[in-house]
């Protein structure tokens, strides 16, 4: 049943979708006063027509989409030139409106659509370059190591012990990863360490004990999404040191500090530069523990050099100068200074230096944001941090995204931005596409056809009605980022005619318009199949 239900909502979205580009036209062309000869729903041949007016409004056997037939559309008959209300007869101000009418109409489906996720409720539709900071900022929710989603009763993991929610987090004495999780789903044989409301528990499966459970349904478990997030472990750390007195251990993976996720050793050195007090959350052994750190740091900006011929040499810098303040602010990080200097240099500034134990005023005025010395740090540590870090990957389990979710007038703008954003990512996987297609003469395997569309939407209908609704927004921004290509038989295709009629003066020649369209719409045609052809064939490799 669910198949028949993720056919029919298949049709009705693609019907939707298409019918709403092609009411743009058809509104267009009205309110131009081009005659518009038929309006019809799905594709012909027609089961019922009505004229109303000079329109014929139908309804046909072919259930996607629709269509719109104007007067002259084709342009193949030069005769249609000479008839007011024909479609070539129009200026070109004109037929450039009625051409990105529906691309417009699609936009604003999709802004609509958005605008009722939003209000409702929706999950952010992220890139993989939105995942670090949206787990940052709470709305992607981790837990650390492949949590279990649902136990099939007297299946393998539950004649083994496993329960539901069960989190593994080492298997035969390592940390889960990628690798060990495609190893258990082809020989399960291995011992499981796995945390349950905060104890551990130990659990082995051996070769030949339920060999036959594993034969007939795998695992017997399904699990959280999963994959492995980049994190910092500790290396190793001084004995002596401020942070191995406040309980921190060589092995300890850090998760953040001061609330603030880490993901990679630059981002854990640029944001502890400066900080005297560092609290750190590290994960060990299946747990998340929290430590304190008091570092007693002192940090102060040096000038290490001053270049000649500068302002800083003129106004009596010297090397080896500790720099106080600028303008009366606080300077203790170099970083810091030059963004101040870069941005109050239209005046001069006031310098307070301490050289040889005694304070010395200074006013220089930079030139493009420079003064003209070389910054160091003089950093005094009275317990040393001491502790040696390097990057690895973590495997976590997604445990939750969080949905956005706003006052109806805030999802109102809120839907547009979103929609600027998805069109920019959109325009950019077309993009790659078509650098792949000319490059390496293939298509990638991220492109779907109308199968691999049929696909997502049995995924999406069995997710709820709002992930529906945000599929189609995303389909209804796709149809009009490839509309508005400019491509022969596209709408974009059709506003580059009249672009290149606008650039000689004159009109570019009927039949060879009208020829070229019919070669885009068998290139179009090729490559629709060809997209259909690796939708099958993953089909069935899956």
């Amino acid at each position: 049943m669910s198949y028949i239900v993720t056919i029919i909502v298949f049709i009705v979205i693609f019907s939707v979708l298409i019918l709403i580009h092609e009411f743009g036209h058809f509104i267009a062309a009205k309110r131009s006063g081009i005659k518009v000869e038929e309006f019809g729903i799905g594709l012909p041949p027609r089961i019922w027509g009505k004229k109303v007016g000079e329109t014929i409004y139908s309804v046909n056997w072919i259930p996607f989409g629709g269509f719109v037939r104007m007067l002259g559309e084709s342009g193949a008959d030069e005769k249609m030139l000479r008839k007011k209300r024909s479609f070539v007869a129009q200026p070109m101000r004109t037929r450039a409106k009625v051409a990105v009418a529906g691309v417009f109409m699609n936009f604003v489906l999709a802004w609509l659509l958005i605008s009722i996720g939003f209000t409702a409720g929706m999950q952010p539709l992220l890139t993989p370059g939105d995942v670090l900071p949206a787990v940052d900022e709470g709305v992607i929710e981790l837990t650390e190591g492949v949590k279990i989603e649902e136990i099939e009763e007297g299946g393998l993991f539950d004649k083994a012990g496993f329960e539901a929610e069960d989190k593994i987090f080492s298997i035969n004495g390592e940390l889960v990863d990628g690798y060990s999780m495609g190893e258990i789903k082809e020989d399960p044989t291995a011992i499981y360490k796995v945390v349950r409301e905060g104890e551990i528990f130990t659990y082995e499966i051996i070769e030949g004990q339920v060999l036959s459970d594993f034969e007939e349904s795998g695992l017997g478990a399904t699990f959280y999404d999963h994959t492995a997030f980049p994190r910092v472990k500790v290396f190793d750390i001084s004995r002596g040191s401020a942070t191995y007195k406040a309980g921190l251990r060589p092995g300890d993976i850090i998760i953040s500090v001061n609330d603030y996720e880490i993901f990679s050793v630059p981002e854990y050195e640029q944001y502890v530069r400066g900080q005297s007090s560092l609290e750190y959350e590290v994960y060990r052994n299946g747990f998340r523990e929290r430590f304190f750190v008091e570092l007693d740091q002192s940090r102060r900006v040096i000038i290490s050099n001053v270049i000649p011929s500068t302002p800083a040499e003129e106004a009596g810098f010297k090397a080896g100068d500790i720099i106080v303040s600028v303008n009366g602010n606080l300077i203790n990080d170099s970083l810091e200074l030059i963004e101040f200097v870069e941005g109050h240099s239209d005046g001069a500034l006031a310098y307070l230096i301490e050289r040889d134990g005694e304070r010395i005023f200074y006013e220089v005025t930079p030139q493009e944001g420079k003064i003209g010395v070389y910054l160091s740090e003089l950093i005094s540590y009275s317990g040393e941090q001491d502790m040696s870090i390097y990057n690895i990957d973590l495997m976590s389990s997604i445990l939750q995204i969080k949905d956005e979710r706003y006052p109806w007038y805030v999802s109102i703008y809120k839907s547009f931005g979103e929609g600027v954003r998805l069109t920019k990512l959109t325009g950019q996987m077309i993009g790659g596409f078509i650098s792949d297609l000319i490059r390496k003469g293939e298509i990638p395997e991220s492109v779907a056809g109308p199968v691999g569309i049929a696909q997502l939407t049995h995924v999406f209908v069995g997710e709820g009605f709002i992930s529906v609704l945000r599929f189609v927004a995303l389909l209804s921004i796709s149809l009009a980022v490839i509309n508005i290509l400019p491509f022969p038989a596209l709408d974009g295709g059709r506003l580059l005619f009249i672009i290149v009629e606008l650039i000689i003066g004159r009109r570019v020649n009927q039949r060879w318009e009208s020829a070229i369209h019919a070669l885009g719409y068998t290139i179009i045609l090729l490559l629709i199949l060809a997209v259909t052809y690796g939708d099958i064939v993953r089909l069935f490799q899956n």
